[in-house]
């Protein structure tokens, strides 16, 4: 196959798999608010309480899309665990307007919500770019690998 043939693949490979992660974390950052929005104890009501998260998204969801999606797709030799601990430390710093509010609801359905993306994001997104040790990738071992 030439190189012209093989990137459109590449491209759409890519696409979907950074667009499965951008969906997986808007479902979980919508699923944070939408508790939020049951449990928390505030004056406001439901809706205006979900107004809050859409509001909060620039400066928490975008920041966190933009470390998690590019840091996994940029790693090719970190072990995978060590990956996912380093991200949750960036996202972690990404919800700090959440660390001021009067209120921790906020905050830690965020922080539960950060936890599962890092869980369920898969590290590396490219596991066919892998240069570091094979026995570090999850999954089964490849064919012929005499490492695993």
């Amino acid at each position: 196959m030439s190189p012209q043939q093989e990137t459109p693949y590449r491209v759409g490979r890519v696409l979907r798999r950074m667009g499965g992660c951008v969906l997986a974390y808007l479902l979980l950052y919508a699923g944070a608010w939408v508790a939020v929005a049951q449990t928390a104890d505030l004056e406001e009501g439901f809706w205006d309480t979900l107004g809050l998260g859409v509001r909060l998204f620039p400066l928490v969801g975008v920041p966190a899309l933009l470390v998690s999606v590019f840091g996994v797709t940029v790693h090719n030799r970190m072990h995978p665990v060590r990956v996912r601990l380093l991200l949750f430390v960036a996202l972690l710093l990404c919800t700090w307007p959440l660390m001021l509010a009067d209120v921790a609801e906020p905050f830690q359905s965020q922080l539960m919500a950060h936890i599962a993306y890092v869980a369920l994001i898969p590290a590396p997104l490219f596991p066919e770019d892998w240069v570091g040790d094979p026995a570090d990738l999850p999954g089964p071992p490849p064919a012929g690998d005499p490492h695993r």
